[in-house]
């Protein structure tokens, strides 16, 4: 018999029963130990051990906000009490949701764009919402059976705003001794190793017994490590994809020009992808400038040889917040082949590099699209470069991370030719676009002066982990901030 069994079985000896905190503390083993032998000992009919659920209402850290401050509509009708509120006025997220659910419980109605407080409303602001008050009774610990059969609507409403989440768990009630446990002798085992230290080691004492063997399915106190949140640990593996191939690093500014987003990636100045609508333009500063003059008179040529339209350098001045990072892969081949002709470079080619960052989109959010989300981006400067070699880097870098990709011919400004890759999101039954790619035009930041072939792509990295997670359907759940969501998916 295992020591801790023989040590359970002799603090019960002498009860009828006994609670789990109890013989943890009487037997002085820890309660992973205890617990470890009541299993051993259950499945050897020595003991019986009678369990209860009990359910835990846990506070999110949004409900703890609003238990200090009051839920976005209590606090809006806290405001209709001294004045007419517009609705124009509500532009914040909490001042739309406090409308949305003073609207829902009819505390409000709307006046030529006015707010005013109803009856209900009135009576609302001076008592507080079903809602509120149901949520302050839980965080001051006076929630009980009584207020759960009066507020089960309030709780349904505090579970589906995810201010509370409610959990079951299954505790230990008693733990009894059988005949059996009785009459078991409680002589621990001496042939049998079951602690592996040094001095087992050392003494070479494991050559000559036999291993306790464990059930690795007992059920132990559960415990919440530190781990990685699931895009962090996406991230790396990227890294690490680019980097076991010899690429490089690189990185640049969250906030750039539209000279370097736009312009010197060949987007036209009429492009649909620089309205407003797609992308965030910076108020303060609203501009900056590029140092190099040539450089802008080059690129201002290109541009109106090739679009046949006048090119303005006030709009290629415009600071905004990086559609993506294809700007830091322009940054870079300019100073590279800037360098190069200057002869300052001693530069081995092929030359590989990738950045990973933020990007930031004016987009509707659904279950494939963010307006702040992270893009991987690539590029290889060498000579008499091909698409075969394009596809075949991204095929390995794909193949790294455990995904298949295909390719079709597309268009995008800055590449001739290009395409689009996708891969086959099995959770819901298609291929989705991971990103684009081709060799970068000749137009572009000198390269055909320097007779140098430059591959490049970028590809959104939310989406690699609706490939890799089958039970992922939205990549906005990857910015839940539920604790429990983190803590109990499974890892990838």
């Amino acid at each position: 018999m295992h020591r801790y069994e023989a040590i359970v079985l002799k603090m019960l000896s002498g009860r009828p029963s006994a609670g789990f905190d109890e013989l943890a503390s009487a037997s002085k083993l820890g309660k992973d130990e205890v617990m470890w032998a009541l299993e051993n000992l259950k499945a050897k009919g020595m003991v019986v051990v009678e369990y209860s659920e009990q359910e835990r209402i846990v506070i999110s850290e949004e409900g703890k906000e609003y238990v200090k401050d009051g839920l976005p509509e209590e606090q809006l009708l806290n405001k209709l009490r001294e004045k007419e509120v517009n609705v124009a006025d509500l532009v914040s997220q909490k001042g739309r949701i406090g409308l949305q659910w003073a609207r829902k419980d009819n505390f409000v109605q709307i006046s030529n764009g006015l707010l005013k407080l109803t009856d209900a409303g009135r009576i609302a602001a001076g008592f507080g919402t079903k809602d509120g008050n149901l949520l302050r009774e839980i965080a001051n610990g006076e929630y009980d059976e009584r207020s759960g059969e009066r507020s089960k609507e309030a709780m349904l409403n505090l579970v589906k705003r995810k201010l509370i989440s409610i959990d079951t768990q299954k505790h230990i009630q008693s733990i009894s001794i059988t005949k059996e446990g009785m009459e078991a002798p409680k002589e621990v085992s001496q042939g049998v190793i079951d602690n592996v230290d040094r001095n087992v080691i050392a003494g070479e004492e494991w050559k000559e017994k036999e291993f306790k063997r464990y059930d690795v399915n007992v059920g132990i106190e559960r415990k919440h490590p530190a781990i990685r949140h699931p895009m962090k640990s996406m991230i790396e593996d990227v890294r690490n994809a680019y980097i076991s191939m010899g690429f490089q690093e690189i990185s640049g500014p969250a906030v750039e020009t539209s000279f370097w987003a736009f312009d010197s990636l060949f987007v036209p100045q009429d492009h649909p992808a620089r309205d407003m609508q797609d992308t965030f333009y910076v108020s303060y500063p609203e501009s900056s400038r590029v140092d190099d003059e040539s450089f802008v008179r080059r690129v201002k040529n290109v541009h109106e040889s090739g679009w046949h339209s006048k090119w303005s350098e006030d709009i290629s001045k415009q600071l905004i917040l990086r559609p993506h990072t294809t700007s830091v892969s322009s940054r870079y081949v300019y100073n590279i082949i800037k360098e190069m002709e200057q002869k300052e470079g001693n530069y081995n080619l092929p030359i590989r590099l990738f950045s990973v960052g933020r990007v930031f989109r004016n987009e509707a959010i659904d279950y494939k699209h963010l307006a702040d989300l992270y893009q991987m981006d690539g590029i290889i400067i060498g000579k008499d470069l091909t698409m075969s070699n394009l596809f075949d880097t991204l095929k390995k870098v794909y193949e790294y991370l455990g995904i298949e990709v295909k390719f079709r011919p597309s268009y995008f400004p800055f590449v001739e030719p290009g395409a689009e890759f996708s891969a086959k999101m099995a959770s819901r039954n298609t291929w989705i676009e991971m990103g684009g790619c081709g060799m970068l035009r000749e137009e572009i930041a000198g390269v055909k002066r320097s007779k140098l072939t430059v591959l490049a792509w970028g590809a959104g990295i939310e989406r690699l982990m609706l490939i890799k997670d089958p039970k992922l359907t939205s990549i906005t759940e990857l910015y839940n901030n539920g604790i429990g969501w983190l803590r109990n998916r499974e890892v990838i």
